[in-house]
């Protein structure tokens, strides 16, 4: 305890002497023991206890409590601080001040306990202020505190689904849907199931493997229970660096963080809650940055680690590289290690890649078809947890030149076409799970997954649209197929620790062990970057609201209450703004699928209940025209269609193709164009122009009682704006009886002649259709 109290003076003396009063300084805190005070056996203990904090709180300081009698005290500690109030209460009060505070010290047989003051709390002072003359280095970065906490070993992130059912017993296998995330020594909650269900045994992993035979990768624990296929196995642990808890039963109003910035020089800034008050450009000159509330940067990375193998010890199911590696520092635990050696790749041959599109990643559903069977992504009923669950998609298959057998499954499949590495040179590695031969002797397999646990899929997600296959376009590509296994121990290769710096890689059993493509010495390997990430999220907000409210809170609320505008709301950036653009980028698509998804139902979707200088929408078109879409002629999926009759079904009759209607503007003449089933108004429609049934638009639409001319038999008719030529149509009403025909027409009008003469105050009605 000694120790513990000496690292942590400084700053619980600042707490226990912490004061925002004009009072007289108090006397300087101390550092005391309980047992200081009197006798800590037995009834005594609360009596010394009391006498401390009494003691202390006349000149604040630090109190240490054995650990014992932390416990024995629990729940009957007293105030560490109060206020000096004048008059005393309940008189009104005139002068008030914080009262000196005792810091407790204890330890609760798991971690350091540390009380601070109830009205001062805990004051960390970090004064700035150099000598005349210095400076800060180059760049650098000086927080008033930094905690640097290393996760290497120790924590899971696991949740999957049993694959094959367990009997209770020692050393029972668990075949898993993946391996990755497993390691042993391994705690795990072993649900009997299915699911959650069944009971729960706390089982630890005693080794790991691979059954050839089954294809499937293992891990071996004791058991008290009998578990089903479709039983849960699962551990998370939560490693952060700061935990907070406050809990308020007690009327207050309050910020559980609260940082508050006064910007008086610029200096780009970021900050999270926040009061901003600034009084300069904060911009800095020729930085970038501006002030930022809140803030986040996130990047995918591809410094993936690189290295050659020295030596493999399955009997311990460790890798040992060499000195000569590259980025050892992004080595992580569940993450494929990837045998580079060419002599023991698969190349021979070409794939095709057929689409498992969705809705939201290819719209248009010709793209999955291929020998007119639709690869469509759907939903399937699992054999193994007997739940609807997704079903990727898509189809992977070899030509008669790859060279493929059963074998492959548990290896690794890369796409090596220069289009679909990424943007700098890396490949993507997916496990390979299935493998069909195929009657003409071509070979199909299907590739691991992750959504919501892994799951077999057809294919991956492509950066190039166009190396996809349907009916119609053929694209064979190069691809090469590699032994692999997942990492699950790098404690020993980070640098640090007792365990760091050694060049181990703990390493799970695959399916090559034993052959010839086993990993062996001299093998160049990299660990493989994430093939198809789920892409973190900035920003998330959820609720659970089950209580009907008054006000109308919103999830994010904007207010310019000043008296100069701001720009927007939102801004939207990043990537080409012109769509001629998008085919120069790796993906060849925009930077954004939406801007805005709205997947619930809502009374309204966008309320304006305000008015609008310009406009309410604005559509500028600065390169293409932009239209308004309205799917329709959608039939609803059948059960079959969605495949719920079993995993491996593909709709072999594609859905119907969504029909669109569509409204858009042409950028040059501002003409209208709607396309669609047709068009319907529930009342008058004015202002017309012209009406056509072609390409053409007609510039006039009628002339009403035009005056003919007593004893008139020709009429010519002339338009207020030329037609485009003379391919109209006219129809002709008249004041009187009598027929009359249409003898000529050109661009500029058209001739009437009447069987006739007119009579006195005759007129004539035209309409005019392109």
């Amino acid at each position: 305890m000694k120790l513990i109290a000496n690292l942590c003076l400084t700053v619980l003396l600042l707490a226990a002497n912490a004061t925002f009063a004009a009072d007289p300084a108090p006397k300087p805190p101390v550092v005391r023991q309980l047992g200081e005070f009197g006798d800590t056996g037995g009834k005594a203990l609360r009596e010394t206890y009391e006498k401390a904090i009494s003691e202390l709180r006349k000149v604040g300081g630090v109190l240490e409590i054995p650990a014992a009698d932390w416990a024995a005290l629990q729940n009957k500690l007293l105030p560490l601080q109060g206020l000096t109030r004048t008059p005393e209460p309940p008189a009104e009060t005139k002068k008030w001040a914080d009262q000196p505070g005792v810091v407790l010290l204890s330890h609760n047989g798991k971690s350091v306990v540390v009380q601070v003051p109830p009205v001062t709390g805990l004051r960390i002072e970090r004064p700035l202020r150099l000598a005349d003359g210095d400076s800060l280095p180059h760049w650098g970065t000086h927080p008033a505190i930094t905690i640097d906490s290393e996760i290497t070993y120790g924590s899971s992130s696991y949740l999957d689904w049993l694959q094959l059912p367990v009997k209770k017993g020692k050393d029972q296998r668990f075949y898993l849907a993946t391996v990755r995330g497993i390691h042993p020594g391994q705690f795990l909650n072993l649900h009997g199931g299915p699911g959650y269900g069944g009971g729960v045994t706390r089982g630890v992993v005693k080794s790991v493997g691979y059954d050839v035979e089954k294809q499937l990768s293992y891990f071996t624990a004791d058991t008290d229970l009998d578990h089903v296929a479709g039983a849960i196995l699962h551990n998370k642990s939560n490693t952060g660096l700061v935990h907070m808890l406050q809990t308020s039963h007690n009327d207050n109003q309050t910020y559980d963080v609260k940082v508050m910035r006064n910007q008086y020089a610029h200096g780009d800034t970021y900050m999270y809650y926040c009061d901003f008050n600034y009084m300069s450009n904060i911009h800095s000159a020729a930085g970038d940055e501006n002030g930022n509330c809140y803030a986040a940067f996130i990047r995918s990375k591809e410094d993936n680690f690189r290295s050659k193998v020295e030596s493999v010890d399955w009997t311990k199911a460790q890798l040992v590289f060499d000195k000569a590696a590259a980025h050892i520092e992004t080595l992580g635990d569940s993450r494929p290690l990837i045998n580079l050696n060419p002599t023991k790749h698969l190349t021979a041959g070409k794939v095709i890649i057929v689409a498992g599109r969705t809705d939201y990643d290819l719209p248009d559903r010709k793209a999955s078809v291929f020998e007119g069977v639709d690869y469509t992504t759907s939903l399937v009923k699992s054999p193994v947890t007997n739940s609807v669950e997704r079903k990727f998609g898509g189809l992977i298959r070899g030509d008669k030149d790859c060279q493929w057998t059963r074998d492959v499954v548990g290896r690794f499949f890369g796409l090596s076409d220069a289009s679909e590495k990424t943007p700098k040179g890396g490949m993507r590695w997916y496990l390979i799970t299935q493998f069909k031969q195929n009657a003409d002797a071509t070979k199909e397999i299907e590739i691991q997954r992750f959504w919501w646990g892994a799951k077999s899929a057809g294919s991956p997600t492509l950066y190039k649209t166009e190396n996809y296959t349907w009916d119609g376009h053929v694209r064979p590509l190069s691809y090469v197929i590699a032994p692999g296994a997942y990492v699950n121990d790098v404690s020993r290769a980070i640098a640090g620790g007792d365990r760091g710096g050694q060049r181990i890689l703990g390493v799970a059993p695959h399916a090559s062990v034993g052959t010839p493509f086993d990993f062996a010495a001299g093998d160049a390997i990299e660990q493989a970057i994430g093939p198809d990430p789920f892409k973190p999220q900035a920003f998330r907000v959820w609720t659970w609201e089950d209580v009907p409210g008054q006000y109308p809170a919103a999830i994010i609320d904007a207010a310019n209450n000043g008296q100069t505008s701001r720009y927007s709301v939102v801004s939207v950036s990043g990537g080409p703004a012109n769509l001629d653009d998008v085919s120069k980028r790796h993906e060849t698509k925009p930077a954004w699928d939406n801007v805005m998804v709205v997947n619930t139902a809502a009374t309204v979707g966008l309320n304006f209940k305000a008015d609008f200088a310009r406009a309410a929408l604005l559509f500028q078109q600065p390169h293409h025209e932009q239209a308004i879409h309205w799917h329709y002629g959608m039939k609803p999926e059948s059960d079959d269609d969605k495949g719920k009759t079993g995993i491996t079904k593909a709709v072999t009759t594609p859905a119907p193709d969504v029909q669109v209607a569509s409204l858009q503007v042409q950028r040059e003449s501002g003409e209208f164009q709607f396309q669609g089933g047709g068009l319907s108004a529930g009342g008058s429609v004015s202002a017309v122009t012209g009406l056509s049934g072609d390409a053409k638009p007609a510039k006039n639409l009628r002339g009403k009682n035009v005056a003919v001319a007593a004893k008139a038999t020709t009429l010519k008719v002339r338009f207020a704006t030329p037609e485009a030529d003379a391919d109209y149509a006219v129809f002709i009403e008249q004041s009187w009886i009598g027929s009359r025909a249409v003898s000529s027409k050109t661009a500029e009008g058209f001739t009437l002649t009447f069987d006739k003469p007119a009579p006195d105050q005759a007129t004539i009605d035209w309409m005019l259709v392109r």
